[in-house]
This record gives C-alpha cells, sequence and structure tokens, in this order.
C-alpha cells in the first residue's frame, strides 16, 4: 500500500461526511483535497488541544514548516509527529499524527502548484486559529472572522484546485469567488449553530458572547434548564444570521459548470446535510442538552448522495430542491427575495 491509499484509509477515521463527499470528487483533485483535509485536520487538532498557546504556536510553525521545504524530509516529519503525540492530547486523530509522515509523502508526491495553494491556505489557517486562542468570539463578525478561518479558506483552495485543474476558466474562478467564502462560513455556521452543548462541554463557545449577555446569558449558564427561554432567543438570532450563509452557497453551486457534474456533487452533499440540520435546530431546545445530538440519519444521507448525482446538472431542479429543503426550517426562510438571490445563469462551460 502506498502512502496516498494509506491517507485515504486514514480519511473516515477522521471525517466520514467528508470521506464520503471527497469520494465523490475525479482525480487528481480528489486527492488533493483529501490531503488537504488531513493536513488541516492535524491544525485543528493543535487548535483543539489543551496544550499552552506559545506550544500551539510552535507546533504550528514546525508543521507547516516540515510541507514547506523543497523536498520531503523523513527524518523531520518522524521527529514533528514525536512532538505532537506528546504535547497534545487527542483522541481518534492520534493515528493521523502518528502517520505525518505519510501524510507528508503524500503531500509532496503532489504537484508543486497544488502544494503551494493547500500550504499557502494552511497558513492563513493557522494564523487566524492562533488569533482567536487569544480572543473571545463576541460578536456575529467575529465569529465570521473565525469561521473564514477555519472554514472559509477551504473555499478560496477549491477554487484555485479547479482552476489548477482546468475545470474552470478564470473567468468563472471570478464569479465563484464571492461566494466560495460563504460556502464553507454555511457549514461552520451548521455546525456552531448545531453544537452548542458539546462545545460548552469541551471548554469552547462559538456563540457571541455579546449576544449571550444581551439576554443575560454566559457560556455558564446558556445550557441551563432556567436559562432555557432566553437561549431559545439567542439560537433564534444564530438561526437568522446562518440563512443567508446557506443560500449563498447554493448560489456558489448553480455557478459550476454544469458539466462537472462530480465537483457540484462535492459541494451539494454538503450542502444538503448542513440545510437538512439546519432545518431540525430551528426552535428545537434539545440543542442545549447535554448528549442530545440534532443531526439527520443515514437513509437521508443515502437520498442526499443519489438525488445530488440525479439532478446535480440542472439549475432548476437544484433550486427547486433546496427551496423545499429550506421550506422546512419555515415559511419565513424562503420568502421571495431570498428565491430571486438564486436566479444565477451558471456558464455551460
Amino acid at each position: 500500500m502506498n502512502e496516498t491509499d494509506k491517507c485515504w484509509q486514514m480519511l473516515p477515521q477522521v471525517s466520514r461526511s467528508f470521506a464520503l463527499c471527497i469520494r465523490v470528487l475525479p482525480n487528481p483533485i480528489s486527492e488533493q483535497m483529501m490531503l488537504s483535509y488531513l493536513v488541516y485536520r492535524i491544525l485543528d487538532t493543535i487548535e483543539d488541544s489543551k496544550a499552552p498557546l506559545d506550544e500551539k504556536k510552535r507546533l504550528f510553525d514546525g508543521f507547516l514548516g516540515l510541507l514547506s521545504g523543497k523536498e520531503n524530509s523523513p527524518q523531520a516529519a518522524e521527529k514533528c509527529a514525536a512532538e505532537m503525540l506528546e504535547k497534545l492530547d487527542c483522541t481518534y486523530e492520534r493515528e493521523l499524527l502518528a502517520e505525518t509522515a505519510t501524510v507528508a509523502r503524500a503531500f509532496f508526491a503532489q504537484p508543486r502548484p497544488a502544494r503551494k495553494y493547500i500550504l499557502k491556505w494552511g497558513r492563513v489557517m493557522a494564523k487566524g486559529m492562533y488569533e482567536f486562542q487569544k480572543r473571545r468570539i463576541e460578536t456575529f463578525e467575529d465569529q465570521n472572522k473565525y469561521s473564514y478561518y477555519v472554514a472559509g479558506v477551504i473555499g478560496h483552495l477549491f477554487n484555485d484546485l479547479l482552476y489548477l485543474n482546468k475545470v474552470i476558466t478564470l473567468k468563472i474562478k471570478r464569479r465563484l469567488q464571492r461566494y466560495a467564502v460563504r460556502f464553507g462560513l454555511a457549514l461552520q455556521k451548521v455546525n456552531i449553530l448545531r453544537d452548542i452543548a458539546a462545545d460548552l462541554k469541551s471548554n469552547r463557545c462559538y456563540w457571541p458572547t455579546a449576544v449571550l449577555s444581551r439576554y443575560g446569558l454566559t457560556k455558564e449558564n446558556i445550557c441551563s434548564r432556567e436559562k432555557r427561554s432566553a437561549a431559545m432567543k439567542v439560537l433564534h438570532e444564530q438561526v437568522q444570521d446562518a440563512r443567508d450563509y446557506l443560500y449563498a452557497a447554493m448560489k456558489y453551486i448553480l455557478l459550476l459548470p454544469k458539466k462537472a457534474l462530480r465537483v457540484r456533487m462535492f459541494c451539494l452533499i454538503p450542502l444538503f446535510m448542513a440545510a437538512e440540520t439546519y432545518a431540525k435546530c430551528i426552535d428545537n431546545n434539545e440543542l442545549f442538552d447535554d448528549g442530545k445530538v440534532v443531526k439527520i440519519g443515514r437513509l437521508q444521507v443515502q437520498e442526499i448522495v443519489a438525488k445530488s448525482g440525479l439532478i446535480g446538472s440542472s439549475n432548476e431542479k437544484l433550486t427547486g430542491w433546496f427551496i423545499e429543503t429550506m421550506l422546512r426550517a419555515g415559511p419565513d426562510f424562503v420568502r421571495d427575495e431570498y428565491k430571486r438571490s438564486l436566479a444565477i445563469r451558471a456558464p455551460a462551460a
């Protein structure tokens, strides 16, 4: 088994949903996005650890420095892996950290332009992750900025890789640029919405503290039964904030070339999984209950995958499917102005 096959084998262990989506893409974009995900997951593991701030900075720099060389260095990769395993607390990511040398070998097997893009946006991600280790998310603007660093930059990366591999033209890339970041933010904001109880249990809070305080809440009491009425008001604001990003993500897909069905499917699957999850979060007070998980079922995921393949080339059918999904969130989420915002003509090639 070569290093790329080993990386494919590791992917479902750190994210089953992305493993499903990335497999849909044509090569070589699928390999490049798979490696990007593993690289960024290592950065995410550093961010989420309980290591001291200066230690995290050193590990960010060390890992990205490993990938910055002109060629692969097995010795440096093994040293980097050993340091991360020693300094970081982790669970299912442990095997990924242990296989840093494998990820590095597969990374250096990619064309230099692809490596350049993966590394470029990885640096932006790590810089932002480090910045938010030192500050709280106080406003929705802060939440947007944090979400940009951990998810929005992947929209830029994906555009770069599509253009590099001649899936899109420069003209299409420029049109997509407006919505690429918002696509990443849409997925991240649904995660932030859904995972409030689990995040707080891990001492992380991505809901804006200024919004919490307006309703007499703190991260310590938002999940308490006594504060449930106030917490539902903050939930309403979170839901309203996320709505426009979901529409922007749909716009992104509608602008992709119709003939690039597998590329469209890669975007459609996570978006519709997010949109269905979003609908389940509306007025759902179980979001604040420890141990309760808001998610869609396996059968529904299979239906999304199948439908993405069946109608993925039709903007009209995709728009109808999206509006139908948002209707499950409520009629206020499909007003005429939202529908009109999807009236974008996709390029034929």
